[in-house]
């Protein structure tokens, strides 16, 4: 319950322990002293229904922390009555503009001790601290290694800026994912995709990883074979840029129908006015005024409500299509032309799903394309009035009709 000072304000800061969630605490305390790794006691409070700090998911990351930051479950002193301010200072990083955290040196910590808050007795606590430390010797060389490669990553982007453009990670990074949570499918090292919620949290079934060499090259096969198949895909491209030229063509002689019908009601209202004005009105005029008006009012709302006009797109894009293919076919299989072909074909996909298959170890992927993505890629130097920059937003899923964009590697 909140109490007011003698101002009126209320008072701030006050603490009290939670029973319930002090229990939890000096589980998750217990089981990482005996040598349960902090995934594992993620996954089993997850499993449980235990809400995390703040009402979220249990990860590994949310109990480890940072050591020598104080953060993380792990390292929060308040569970054995010690209460920590200024320990850390944001700034923003010159390099990238955001916000990163400092240590201030320990004279600057403000120390308070809260004996009547502890939950942790010191038995406990060294028994954690000590395994922290043998877990941080065991890992120390992977540790320096990590360190090391953020390090030489950070200076060669001071070195050249335009490495700061953030060239992903590998061919299908930000593309994967999961066709069990919808989370994201993600590198664990260097070798494998598997997904990070059922890694992280534990809250998802789907264990089955990929290797990375396996997964890329089935998709550049499935893109060779279906989705940058020149004749299958022409034929889709041709097939929509028909259906959208045609739906331009009826929009618009429908739009100019309807002005025209304004046209002649705006002559029509300004007769019977005049004939009102030189005292020939009767009831009769006047209904038939209200008619004309009301009529007037809807055909303005449906023009206002129309979509805003998208230029033909040009029946020469297929064709383009087909060239264009051709020379990305060649150029993925050269060396020093695969980076730059592989961004062109990041950019003709919009996601791949990848589900547990029936065997064991197998994974289905599904790769869904963006047709607007592929016309606007097509347009891009192609010299196509009309094309670049259409508007045209429609992403093609399964049963939309377009075969090349949505299919199973």
């Amino acid at each position: 319950m909140k109490r007011l000072d003698a101002a009126g304000e209320p008072v701030r800061g006050e603490r009290t322990v939670n029973s319930a969630q002090a229990e939890v605490v000096r589980r998750v305390f217990r089981d990482f002293a005996v040598g349960i790794s902090p995934r594992t006691i993620a996954r089993r409070l997850n499993n449980e229904g235990i809400p995390g700090p703040d009402s979220t998911l249990w990860t590994d990351s949310t109990l480890r922390g940072h050591a020598k930051r104080g953060t993380g479950f792990l390292n929060n002193e308040l569970y054995i009555g010690r209460l920590v301010w200024n320990r850390q200072r944001y700034v923003k990083d010159p390099a990238t503009g955001k916000r990163v955290s400092r240590i201030n040196p320990p004279g600057a910590w403000i120390v308070t001790e809260v004996p009547e808050l502890r939950i942790i007795d010191d038995t406990l606590w060294q028994a954690a601290k000590a395994r922290q430390q043998s877990l941080a010797t065991e890992y120390a060389t992977v540790i320096t290694a990590v360190r090391d490669s953020f390090a030489a990553r950070a200076a060669e982007r001071a070195a050249n800026p335009l490495n700061a453009t953030h060239r992903p990670r590998s061919l299908l990074s930000g593309l994967l994912v999961c066709g069990c949570c919808g989370g994201p499918f993600a590198l664990r090292g260097q070798d494998r995709y598997g997904c990070s919620t059922h890694i992280m949290t534990g809250t998802c079934a789907n264990s089955r990883t990929i290797r990375r060499d396996a997964l890329e090259e089935r998709v550049l096969i499935g893109l060779k074979d279906r989705l940058m198949a020149p004749e299958a895909a022409a034929e889709a491209i041709r097939a929509y840029v028909e259906e959208t030229n045609r739906r331009n063509h009826t929009r618009r002689a429908d739009g100019e129908t309807e002005r025209r019908e304004l046209d002649k009601i705006a002559r029509t209202i300004k007769e019977l006015v005049t004939q009102v004005e030189d005292g020939g009105g009767s009831r009769a005029v006047m209904a038939r005024l209200r008619e004309l008006e009301a009529r007037e009012d809807e055909i303005n709302a449906r023009l206002a409500q129309a979509p805003a006009d998208i230029p033909d797109i040009h029946p020469n894009v297929a064709d383009i299509y087909v060239r264009k293919v051709a020379r990305l076919a060649e150029a993925l299989s050269h060396t020093d032309e695969r980076d730059e072909a592989a961004d062109a074909i990041r950019s003709l996909i919009e996601k791949i799903t990848l589900t547990p298959g029936p065997k064991r170890g197998q994974i289905d992927a599904v790769l869904y394309g963006d047709l607007a993505a592929i016309l606007e890629w097509t347009a891009q130097n192609a010299n196509t009035p009309g094309l670049g920059g259409s508007g045209v937003s429609v992403s093609v899923v399964a049963g939309a009709g377009f075969e090349p964009a949505t299919f199973r590697l």
